[in-house]
């Protein structure tokens, strides 16, 4: 899984679960994950396989109701349809019928790995749990490592596809300012160089070894920041948010590509930024989730200033 928890609905009358959704949604954003929720528009045997072919693979939990409308076509049957697309899926089958009779038609179909939930009483409390435990396989220290690494560079593509394009549009001014960063790009290039020449030249190796910093994310987002700040105003919420991509983003990101995994007496892990003549830095579980958190406000804020620019672009 990503940051985005994708949860599918296959349910006629899915209005009637907003509460247990949102109180999920609440959870999630606690650790620092988003709630993406997809609302199966066609509630039938060759919809839902469809779907589940072509979309399962992004779904981390599917929750099912028993009685879907009128026809033949139910909630157990439903939930075969997915298992038989989904094998390691995990499936909550809920419904205001006696949990004994959810669970006969689960063993009916053969359906396995199904959790029973009733839709009046403890829904939301299963959710919630079944989703903690999907995110707590994820949340591993080493895995979310990766996870994190995923979604910045996915930012850093985003940004460069956003970029190309409105450099290379009619928007004149948009024009104008591409060339200004890369007059800017040529004079701290040459400011890098004089420095790296001073380093060379003290033989200070381990100061030009240790520099981690990625000067291209750190140009794309001085670039996207100019622009935003062209196709909205520099006082805009998603301006301010973007203004500490920087600090929150690329920063964090260098020092989660240079830890290393450690345990303390007490056998807890935790990650470990070591960094040339600075204290290091503890990454544990309560750095990822506001990192994780940071993430979820940066990638919204690129969103809205992506889209601004974008309209700014003639055709």
């Amino acid at each position: 899984m990503r940051l985005d928890f994708r949860l599918l609905v296959i349910d006629d009358q899915p209005s009637e679960i907003e509460e247990a959704i949102e109180m999920l949604r609440m959870e999630l954003e606690d650790k620092g994950f988003r709630l993406e929720v997809e609302i199966a528009k066609d509630i039938s045997a060759k919809g839902i396989d469809e779907y589940c072919k072509s979309e399962g693979r992004n779904i981390d939990l599917a929750i099912v109701d028993y009685k879907l409308g009128e026809g033949d076509f139910d909630g157990a049957l439903a939930a075969s349809t997915v298992r038989r697309r989904l094998k390691y899926t995990d499936i909550i089958f809920y419904s205001t019928s006696p949990r004994d009779e959810l669970a006969a038609r689960m063993a009916e179909h053969h359906v396995d790995g199904v959790f029973i939930a009733s839709r009046a009483n403890d829904l939301d409390d299963v959710l919630r749990g079944v989703a903690d435990t999907i995110v707590g396989k994820a949340v591993d220290l080493n895995h979310m490592r990766g996870i994190a690494m995923a979604e910045v560079a996915e930012m850093d593509l985003l940004m460069e596809e956003i970029l190309a394009k409105a450099f290379a549009s009619k928007n004149d001014a948009f024009v104008a300012k591409g060339r200004e960063r890369v007059e800017k790009l040529l004079d701290n290039e040459r400011t890098n160089i004089a420095a790296l020449e001073k380093l060379i030249g003290r033989s200070d190796v381990v100061g030009i070894v240790t520099d981690n910093m990625i000067f291209g994310s750190t140009y794309k987002w001085q670039a996207v920041s100019k622009l935003g700040e062209m196709a909205l105003d520099k006082n805009h919420d998603a301006c301010k948010v973007f203004a500490d991509y920087e600090a929150q983003v690329i920063a964090k990101r260098n020092l989660l590509a240079h830890a290393r995994a450690t345990t303390d007496d007490g056998n807890n892990a935790s990650l470990r930024a070591i960094r040339q003549g600075k204290p290091d830095v503890e990454i544990d579980d309560a750095w990822m989730v506001e990192f994780r958190g940071q993430l979820t406000r940066q990638r919204d804020a690129l969103r809205t200033i992506c889209e601004a620019i974008h309209g700014a672009c003639p055709a």
